[in-house]
């Protein structure tokens, strides 16, 4: 089984580790030792490539807003995949700021939140109705 880790030091890593398997791990980026068993574990899954697609998400986050508050950006604890808040504001957060996304991209992005298609499109279209985004070319949408 895999897990996903962020480093309790640093707060920059995430990483995968094979749940079970070590006592103690060393972060990538600042070295650290860390206790496994004294850390969260973000997701686990034996699909490692599940694994692998949510890190790479969080990963770009950590790095573009740093470790904030919302620091896990809504992610799943666990594989119930449960969510904290409402489905419009996850995709606006999973928008980039002053960049144009690709509807099939938030729609990869949102099920590996756990969010479904149909879902997607009905919270687009409201913001769409609403102004707080638009579609600059089709199959495009940018936050205004």
């Amino acid at each position: 089984m895999y897990g996903l880790i962020v480093c309790t030091k640093c707060r920059m890593n995430a990483q995968i580790i094979s749940v079970g398997a070590y006592k103690t791990v060393k972060c990538h980026r600042c070295g650290a030792r860390l206790e496994v068993r004294k850390l969260q574990l973000i997701i686990t899954s034996e699909n490692r490539d599940e694994v692998v697609k949510i890190r790479t998400i969080m990963q770009a986050k950590i790095q573009q807003n740093g470790m904030d508050n919302d620091r896990y950006l809504s992610m799943p604890a666990d594989s119930r995949k449960t969510r904290s808040k409402d489905p419009a504001t996850i995709i606006i957060q999973n928008i980039p700021v002053k960049e144009e996304i690709s509807i099939e991209e938030l729609y990869e992005k949102c099920a590996v939140l756990g969010i479904d298609k149909a879902v997607v499109d009905k919270v687009i279209t409201s913001l769409l109705e609403l102004g707080e985004l638009y579609s600059p070319s089709h199959g495009k949408i940018k936050k205004v």
